[in-house]
C-alpha cells in the first residue's frame, strides 16, 4: 500500500545527496535564503565569509539613503560626469561612488566601507 506524502519511519525519505536547482548545486546542510530580490544558496562557511562585506554594503546603502533624504541626489554622489566624458571619448571607465572608501554627506557622520 503506498503512503503518498507520509513518512512512516525516522530516516525514511531522507536523501543526503546533492541536487541541481536552476543550474546551482545544492548540498546537504546548505542554507537557502530567498526574498523579493532573489534566492541565495551556500554553505555556512560561504555565508560566514560574506557576512562582513554584506554588513558594510548595508551601512553604505543606509548612508546613501540618508544623503538623499537631506537633498543629495544619487547622481551627485557618483563620478557620473567624469565617467560619461571618458566613455564619450572612448576611454575605459567605471561608474562608481566618488569616494570608494568613505561615503560622506554634509551633516551626517561618515562610514568606512570596504
Amino acid at each position: 500500500t503506498p503512503y503518498a506524502g507520509t513518512v512512516q519511519h525516522v530516516g525514511e525519505g531522507v536523501d543526503v545527496s546533492s541536487v541541481q536547482c536552476a543550474g546551482v548545486t545544492v548540498n546537504p546542510g546548505d542554507i537557502i535564503f530567498g526574498d523579493s530580490d532573489g534566492v541565495l544558496c551556500g554553505s555556512v562557511d560561504t555565508f560566514s565569509a560574506c557576512l562582513h562585506d554584506a554588513e558594510h554594503i548595508v551601512a553604505a546603502e543606509q548612508r546613501l539613503i540618508e544623503g538623499m533624504k537631506v537633498g543629495n541626489s544619487l547622481h551627485s554622489m557618483t563620478n557620473f560626469d567624469e565617467h560619461f566624458a571618458a566613455r564619450k571619448e572612448g576611454r575605459e571607465s567605471s561608474l562608481t561612488f566618488k569616494d570608494l572608501r568613505t561615503v560622506k554627506f554634509t551633516g551626517i557622520d561618515s562610514v568606512e566601507v570596504s
